[in-house]
């Protein structure tokens, strides 16, 4: 009956709680909590997730959220996120805090644990990062804290972490990416969270032997186990991590300073490790012939920038490691088309495969994949200049599960091989193609016939993509995700044609394209109203007129890049931040952004230089 609370008089309160609590989405948990103020008391009491930024007032946001949130399990800081994006309701974003710059912008001392939670911008204005007293903050006020991210937040230091190590006994991961963290807080994270199963200790410059090598004692549960740029971590204290952390099933180490003997130790002792991601210079054959022999169990490789292993090392875990599912290769200059040859026979479970500027492999091992390898999802190839046909050809007609294809530089690859993928391949949900020469219409035809699936499609530089794609596209497939910057025999027709078969797509990206103009803005509009990105940069016949109509239909935009676009005005850039009430990120010409605007979305604007 209109005008009665139904709900909330008849329904109990735990099962009105048990509802809310199934709400999966955040913006609709969010819209609940404003409904009523019953609603909103059960949200606070049963959030357990939050998102915040790091930066401005970062400590008085974060009291504040823990005096509202009493239930809070997981807490995200991060200083890359904008304030505009994760808060919660009821909590204003404080305007004098926002900031118009990146935050690799500011100037700060990293290098002194105790150095002030101030920084200063290029401008000179004062911004704050999250400081220990904030961390405190959280510690006595979320004791029962499971999962804590603190990613790229300079200005912490041992003591804060000391205050959640003390009070957040229950803590099972914790991400310190970033963070200028040292010993001490490390030691007393292992004295204290015994529960403690992920640790995340990328680019933590001050974190050394003594401080892992005591956590490592402390935290039996270890499973997984990341460390990047560290440069007072050697093998020392991750033979620690393999004398002690035997349940660890996750690793990923770069760091330059360690040798063979620590891979080593970790593998004989680690017995279920199931990932395993290297970029270690001083690393070789004989590592991952012990990582082949000892880990039967690992289903995740990935070897970045590796000079010193050679097919030795492939062939080894060929052998035993039968259950890879996910190989990654980088700039491993030494390996041949023998290694992926001993990775189709041996691994038949791969599922995805990425070859990264690996210049010494050519076709045969690739077909080796597609012959062996009938269960590959994704298969990623970058700078490949090898390839043949042939080998494309082989993986059409053995991987007809395939769903995500990305082709970075591949001057073979071409419209019979493309055809090839297309009629083999039917699940296609992901076609990525940059610089593919002598893809045409062609073989993109052939996609839209078959591949009914396609959602995600890029087609960035292929010069020889015309309309006629578009409209095949359009008619087999309905996108979310389309990138055709750079070919520029696109024009207002194939574009039309998307955005009338794509009512979903949310990213758009047309850059470079000098015949796309005002009407293919008007079709958007009109077709694709949960568009929520787009590029246009460079489109040099789209106007004001254009973006009015643009804007009108497509009020959800939230990024919008449009330099070099000179029929585009500060009145155009006006419309859009004016219009588009979720608007976080417009890149254009300093030039020509007016008084006005940088006073009304000033906090959203990242501007070139005219002189660019």
């Amino acid at each position: 009956m209109k005008g009665a609370d139904l709900i909330n008089t008849v329904l109990p309160e735990e099962v009105l709680l048990d509802i809310l609590s199934r709400v999966e989405s955040k913006p609709d948990l969010d819209s609940c909590a404003l409904v009523c103020r019953k609603w909103n008391r059960i949200d606070r009491s049963t959030r357990r997730t939050v998102k915040i930024a790091a930066y401005g007032a970062a400590d008085q946001l974060l009291a504040r959220v823990i005096g509202r949130f009493t239930g809070l399990t997981s807490v995200i800081i991060d200083e890359l996120v904008p304030l505009s994006s994760y808060f919660p309701p009821g909590l204003a974003t404080p305007s004098k805090h926002r900031r118009n710059t990146l935050s690799g912008s500011r100037r700060r001392n990293r290098n002194s644990p105790g150095s002030s939670s101030s920084s200063v911008e290029e401008n000179g204005t004062e911004q704050h990062s999250l400081s220990d007293a904030g961390l405190s903050f959280l510690g006595v006020g979320c004791k029962r804290l499971e999962h804590l991210s603190l990613t790229w937040c300079p200005s912490l230091t041992s003591l804060g972490l000391v205050s959640i190590a003390e009070n957040c006994r229950a803590l099972k991961s914790l991400d310190l990416q970033g963070c200028y963290i040292g010993d001490v807080g490390l030691i007393a994270i292992g004295q204290n969270c015994k529960l403690l199963q992920e640790l995340n200790l990328k680019f933590c410059e001050g974190i050394s032997d003594k401080g892992l090598t005591d956590l490592a004692r402390n935290s039996n549960s270890l499973t997984s186990l990341a460390i990047s740029s560290c440069p007072r971590i050697t093998d020392m204290s991750l033979q620690a991590v393999a004398s002690h952390c035997h349940h660890l099933a996750a690793l990923t180490l770069e760091l330059d300073s360690i040798k063979d003997e620590s891979v080593i130790s970790i593998a004989k002792s680690c017995r279920s490790l199931k990932s395993l991601k290297l970029q270690c210079v001083n690393v070789g054959d004989l590592a991952l012939q012990v990582v082949g022999s000892f880990c039967a169990s690992l289903e995740v490789l990935a070897l970045y920038s590796f000079q010193g292993f050679t097919d030795g090392s492939l062939y080894a875990i060929s052998k035993g490691c039968k259950n890879l599912r996910q190989l990654v290769l980088t700039d491993c200059n030494l390996l041949t088309d023998r290694s992926l040859e001993y990775i189709a026979r041996g691994c038949t479970k791969l599922e995805y495969i990425e070859i990264n500027g690996c210049q010494n492999i050519e076709s045969t091992g690739l077909e080796s994949i597609g012959r062996f390898c009938s269960g590959l999802l994704k298969l990623s190839l970058v700078y490949c200049s090898m390839l043949l046909k042939s080998a494309f050809i082989e993986v059409g007609s053995g991987c007809s599960l395939l769903q995500s294809l990305h082709l970075f530089d591949c001057p073979k690859f071409d419209d019979d091989a493309m055809c090839q993928i297309a009629v083999g391949c039917r699940n296609l949900r992901q076609v990525h193609l940059r610089r593919c020469y002598e893809i045409g219409d062609k073989g993109m035809i052939s996609v839209g016939k078959n591949c009914k699936y396609l959602t995600d499609l890029a087609l960035q530089f292929c010069e020889s993509v015309s309309d006629e794609s578009l409209f095949a596209i359009a008619e087999g497939c309905s996108l979310q995700h389309l990138s055709v910057s750079g070919c520029h025999k696109i024009t207002n027709n194939g574009l039309a044609a998307i955005a009338r078969s794509s009512p979903d797509l949310i990213s758009l990206d047309i850059s470079v394209l000098e015949n796309i103009g005002d009407i293919a803005m008007a079709e958007l509009a009109e077709g694709c109203p949960k568009l929520k990105e787009i590029s246009l940069s460079q489109c040099t016949k789209v106007t004001d007129v254009g973006l009015t109509h643009l804007v009108k239909g497509c009020m959800g935009l939230e990024t919008c890049s449009m330099v070099y676009c000179p029929l585009i005005t500060a009145s155009g850039l006006a419309t859009v931040v004016s219009s588009c009430s979720k608007i976080k990120k417009v890149l254009i010409e300093e030039w020509k952004v007016s008084e006005r605007t940088r006073r009304r979305a000033g906090s959203v604007l990242t501007s070139l230089c005219s002189e660019l």
